[in-house]
């Protein structure tokens, strides 16, 4: 009970706060609030370009975390400018992450984070001016938000799949950093 107290009272904390600076990824993963585990590449007994696919991956992944946030503070706040900044930056993050780089073992998962942040993006937008609630009974009848969490839910299946000697840390980092970009 303390503790769903607890999480409430910083996930409206970090929503009220005024500011357009950016949040780090533990303030993100916090206001949330999720668990945060990074992936570890020098745990993986991947090769080098598994390993360093994955890192570059999850790195774009906490950075959606970020934008996920952000973007629910503005609404929340009705913070016209900012919620047009972070749905710039989304357009800056999807292309960054198309330009990467990855292993054919990774790319499946990046071509369906793409999509799940596109639909996101197209989320925040449908209000401008900002307003949009986050209540789960709300937000789990929106169609976008519903196809980008199986999108993301896909794209753990496709990881998972495609690295199963990984370290148990690391495929919880699969699902943590998949699960944190989710609004649901």
């Amino acid at each position: 009970m303390m503790n769903r107290l607890l999480r409430r009272l910083l996930f409206v904390a970090c929503f009220a706060a005024p500011g357009a600076q950016a949040l780090e990824v533990a303030e993100a993963y916090a206001a949330i609030p999720h668990r945060r585990t990074p992936y570890d590449i020098s745990l993986s007994p991947e090769a080098a370009a598994q390993k360093t696919s994955l890192g570059r991956l999850f790195s774009h992944t906490d950075k959606g975390v970020v934008l996920r946030v952000e973007g629910m503070k503005a609404h929340t706040s009705r913070d016209a400018a900012a919620l047009k900044r972070v749905v710039a930056e989304y357009d800056a993050l999807v292309a960054a992450l198309q330009k990467e780089d990855l292993v054919p073992q990774v790319a499946p998962a990046r071509a369906l984070i793409v999509d799940a942040l596109k639909l996101q993006q197209r989320h925040f937008q449908s209000r401008p001016a900002g307003g949009l609630a986050f209540t789960h009974k709300e937000i789990e009848s929106i169609p976008e938000v519903r196809q980008s969490s199986q999108m993301l839910q896909k794209a753990y299946g496709l990881l998972m799949a495609a690295f199963p000697a990984e370290v148990a840390r690391n495929r919880t980092a699969f699902f943590d950093h998949l699960c944190a970009l989710d609004f649901l």
